[in-house]
């Protein structure tokens, strides 16, 4: 097995280029516009923020997969008490080495610093690709579970009832 070693600021050239190739393989190619304030965002939160975790894998010298994740104060619902949760953000493993049991690997140190840290569970978005993998890890798809939705600022709000009542105030 290639070693694995907790992420530095240094590394995140790297980790930022792991996640276009994890963003092309799903659905891309992608324009790479995103990707220096990514780096730039990366590079200060493994600066100063205690909160955000990565592992690298590194084959002579060369950053090969990485993952990176974060631990989040949550509020308590009924049925889920706990008040820290983990949020695996990307892992990414270069096409060449696949299949090598690097990812799991990766998700396995990434779990178990979560628990070390008080987390009770930890959440991932899954590319189609990887479900068998975080399955074969123990994660359950939650089909009940409220399903992540987003609203990107930029675009107009469409017209609607909220809309059409507010106008008419």
């Amino acid at each position: 097995m290639l070693p694995i070693r907790t992420a530095t600021p240094a590394d995140a050239r790297a980790l930022t280029e792991l996640r276009r190739v994890m963003h092309d393989d799903i659905d891309g190619p992608h324009p790479t516009d995103w990707m220096q304030a990514c780096e730039e965002m990366t590079r200060v939160r493994l600066s100063i923020d205690p909160s955000f975790h990565a592992y690298v894998v590194e084959d002579e010298g060369k950053v090969v997969a990485g993952i990176t994740g974060e631990i989040r104060p949550r509020f308590p619902t009924p049925g889920s008490p706990q008040t820290i949760a983990g949020y695996g953000i990307a892992m990414c493993i270069l096409p060449e080495y696949r299949r090598r049991g690097i990812g799991g690997t990766l998700v396995h140190h990434m779990t178990e610093r979560f628990m070390t840290l008080g987390c009770a569970r930890m959440s991932v978005f899954v590319a189609p690709m990887a479900v068998g993998l975080y399955r074969e890890l123990g994660f359950e798809e939650l089909d009940d579970a409220i399903k992540p939705m987003n609203r990107f600022a930029g675009r107009p709000v469409p017209p609607n009832r909220y809309t059409a009542a507010a106008t008419a105030s």
